[in-house]
């Protein structure tokens, strides 16, 4: 699975804030039972009392699960990035500090044991990973027990329960719950701070080897350059424009419930593998130097269905999921929004959203770039065949996030182009060569080979 540090411990964030809220809201129950405890004389609880327990359990409560629960939902996280962060970590301080509230005021009764109960909450801020929220919370929580020792002091004076002073009664409280206090926050920091740094190398180690399979992949262009050069470029532009396309569309609000930045790496690591099936068309066809014949073009149309048959061999990575996204993307990334392409002419969004987008990058790279049978385009007229194709050819949507991020494609093509075109000339140079002398019915011996190499 990917792991991203500073997402996962987002997500965490969420997920504790969850059960903290589900906590508050069990102490909504806490009026009602006072009210019925101090109704049949089981406790001497005021209403005064009462009504105070009251106003901090359900609206706080109510407040609280309004923010994790709506506004952290995938919903909302999807259409408010930003604000979903900013939300759910005032939302964790606030669910900890309502809690160290309602402990505090409990507290407060003299008929009413709260003691070591203030841990809960350095306890709760534990499972967040953070040393700061834990520190905060422990300094928070202990001002909040004093000043609610100081009024059960109070009210066990002036309620006739002790025969000692305020402050003699609020010492003897106050010193042993301390002491209480520094071995919990002792134990809770050190517990933070280790959990945190397991969780870290954890992650580190997962992103480690997610980061091999990955490079482990890119491997896979290197391979189709010894056999066909262009192919291999070819894949490894697809891999960039793959990632900048799905940026921009989760930028835009599009798709952002599958276009996560986890899948967008699966989705750029897969481009490594869309065309793997050319591996299975001829040398002569796959190296011509002109455009295919009919019959060339048939046989190309088959490497979708020979490159999902050699991933449907590879071994399970991330879940099983990258398996499905990269079967689909090599499968797929030649039908046509319009139901008129190969192999199973599927239609509009029946075709896999990774495969749509491969499609646009697959021919946006084709027409920036060299070609034995033809010159390199500009973006203008590259930009212009997209557009023509918007809701034929293509995703519309899809289209006008490439047409939106014309600046980055040309940047890209550009350096790509002056990095490669040695290399690209060369192999077009030899190609030619080598046709020549096969149309002369001359045999290319291996020292032939070697000196055309050579000189080219």
């Amino acid at each position: 699975m990917v792991i991203d540090d500073k997402e996962f411990f987002i997500d965490n964030i969420s997920y504790v804030n969850r059960l903290v809220a589900n906590i508050l809201s069990l102490t909504t129950l806490l009026t009602p039972a006072f009210a019925i405890l101090s109704h049949y004389k089981i406790f001497d609880i005021n209403r005064t009392f009462i009504l105070l327990t009251f106003i901090l359990t359900v609206p706080f409560s109510a407040i609280q699960l309004i923010l994790v629960f709506y506004f952290g939902s995938n919903k909302f996280k999807q259409k408010h990035n930003q604000l979903y962060y900013y939300l759910q970590n005032f939302a964790m301080y606030f669910g900890l500090t309502i809690s160290a509230l309602i402990l505090g005021i409990l507290g407060t009764n003299a008929h009413i044991g709260i003691y070591i109960s203030y841990a809960i909450i350095i306890f709760l801020s534990c499972l967040y990973y953070n040393t700061r929220v834990t520190k905060t919370m422990a300094i928070l929580s202990y001002i909040i027990m004093l000043a609610s020792m100081y009024f059960k002091s109070l009210n066990r004076v002036n309620e006739g329960m002790t025969q000692a002073t305020l402050m003699e009664d609020f010492i003897s409280y106050s010193a042993g719950f301390t002491i209480e206090f520094l071995f919990v926050f002792l134990i809770t920091w050190k517990m933070t701070k280790r959990n945190h740094q397991s969780m870290e190398a954890i992650l580190n180690k997962n992103i480690k080897i997610e980061n091999t399979n990955i490079e482990i992949i890119k491997f896979i262009p290197a391979i189709l350059k010894q056999h066909e050069i262009i192919t291999g470029f070819h894949t490894e532009h697809t891999v960039s424009y793959v990632d900048m396309i799905c940026r921009e569309l989760k930028s835009n609000g599009y798709f952002t419930d599958v276009l996560t930045d986890e899948n967008i790496k699966l989705f750029s690591a897969a481009a490594n593998l869309h065309d793997i099936g050319k591996i299975f068309i001829p040398d002569h066809i796959l190296n011509t130097p002109r455009r295919y014949t009919p019959q060339e073009y048939e046989m190309m149309k088959m490497h979708p269905q020979k490159g999902k048959e050699i991933l449907e061999s590879m071994p399970i990575l991330w879940d099983g999921r990258f398996n499905k996204i990269a079967i689909d993307m090599a499968y797929c990334h030649h039908e046509r929004f319009d139901g008129k392409g190969y192999p199973n002419g599927l239609k509009g969004e029946d075709i896999p959203l990774c495969a749509r987008i491969m499609a646009v990058a697959d021919v946006l790279d084709a027409l920036l770039s060299r070609r034995p049978y033809k010159k390199e385009m500009s973006l203008t007229e590259a930009m212009d065949i997209l557009e023509e194709g918007r809701g034929a050819q293509f995703d519309p949507v899809i289209v006008d996030s490439a047409l939106s991020i014309q600046p980055l494609i040309y940047m890209y093509s550009q350096e790509v182009a002056t990095k490669e075109y040695d290399k690209i000339t060369s192999e077009l140079e030899w190609r030619q060569q080598n046709m020549d002398s096969i149309q002369n019915g001359r045999v290319i011996t291996e020292e032939m080979q070697k000196e055309l190499m050579k000189n080219s």
